[in-house]
């Protein structure tokens, strides 16, 4: 078995990095090298608009060191797939075309329409709670 590869949607990085709880302890598996993290071009800047949302009030000197800590503990893919699975919410896809590229095991995800998926090829798209017990 390779290295377990993992993608974790802006809301997991998002709940991770601002409060304690099951997305930090899943960040933490990664900073433990338990699991190889990966992210693309796409992925961080879909997190950086989402963390300017004014509701997170973070001014751009607060969101940097998050997004360099992101950058630090996760590998970078180029991703090439433009495969349109979810029409309902398509900022999704870019998540799955990251799995598929990168060949993850898993995508972390608490966005029902990725949930839905429940599995993507061979990817399986779990709940922070299901990623922990592993």
């Amino acid at each position: 078995m390779g290295s377990r590869r993992v993608v974790f949607d802006t809301n997991i990085l998002i709940s991770g990095y601002l409060w304690k709880g099951s997305a930090r302890k899943a960040i933490e598996k990664v900073r433990q090298k338990q699991w190889v993290h990966l992210i693309s071009d796409e992925t961080v800047n879909e997190l950086i608009r989402v963390l300017a949302y004014s509701k997170f009030g973070l001014t751009p000197a607060e969101m940097e060191p998050i997004v360099r800590d992101l950058l630090n503990i996760s590998e970078h893919v180029n991703v090439k797939s433009k495969l349109n699975i979810i029409s309902a919410d398509p900022t999704d896809n870019i998540f799955l075309n990251l799995a598929l590229d990168g060949q993850a095991t898993v995508i972390v995800s608490g966005d029902h329409h990725l949930l839905d998926v429940k599995r993507f090829q061979d990817i399986s798209i779990i709940s922070v709670r299901n990623f922990l017990a592993f």
